[in-house]
């Protein structure tokens, strides 16, 4: 019995030493724009990086991945590129160090490093339930850990812009457009656009 929990105190710390490192490493420097309209053809690179057309931009939330294919379906020749939506550096600073801590308390939990003595305060009963429970225990740190840090990197934008120009922002407005509600819009500012480089293009004779 003794060493089935060691076996298994031993899978879960790696286990969420690795997911932790993964955060806290391989997520900091995922490339963040998504190109969903590109050709995934490899034959064809030079297609995609020569492209000149609209190019429609999402920083985004949840329903991101909804609303591009309706846009991309009906209208195949927007490019859709797709990032987050930068926290505030205050905001990206506490969610790193939380990750941090995370990590660090649970190594403290699983070696038993008990650091009260060393700051003068008397162990706290959580600390010796913690030792008793040592699974339970990462599992809580683990995923409270990940709540706090989702919290601080988590905007709630939605924010949209055709050829760099904000066309939706939901941190002015306050909400999410519907998807038709945004293919209207969309639809509005291209024929605008249309219309700009029709005049752009025309040739008045002189008196």
């Amino acid at each position: 019995m003794a060493e089935f929990s060691q076996t298994g105190l031993l899978a879960a710390l790696l286990f969420f030493m690795a997911l932790t490192l993964r955060d806290v490493y391989v997520g900091r420097t995922r490339p963040q724009n998504q190109n969903l309209a590109a050709d995934t053809d490899p034959e064809k690179p030079a297609k995609t990086s020569a492209y000149t057309g609209p190019v429609l931009r999402f920083q985004y939330c949840k329903v991101f991945q909804d609303y591009s294919l309706t846009v991309s379906r009906l209208y195949p020749d927007i490019r859709i590129e797709g990032e987050n939506y930068p926290p505030t550096s205050i905001n990206k600073f506490l969610g790193q160090l939380i990750s941090y801590l995370k990590l660090l308390a649970i190594m403290v939990v699983v070696f038993g490093l008990n650091p009260f003595p060393l700051l003068g305060i008397q162990t706290p009963r959580a600390w010796t339930w913690s030792q008793e429970n040592k699974i339970f225990s990462c599992l809580i740190t683990f995923f409270l850990g990940n709540m706090l840090e989702t919290h601080f990197l988590s905007t709630g934008a939605f924010e949209v812009t055709l050829n760099d120009v904000p066309i939706w922002s939901k941190l002015q407005s306050g909400y999410v457009p519907n998807v038709q509600e945004l293919c209207q819009i969309l639809d509005n500012h291209l024929k605008m656009n249309q219309m700009d480089h029709m005049m752009d293009h025309m040739t008045f004779p002189s008196t």
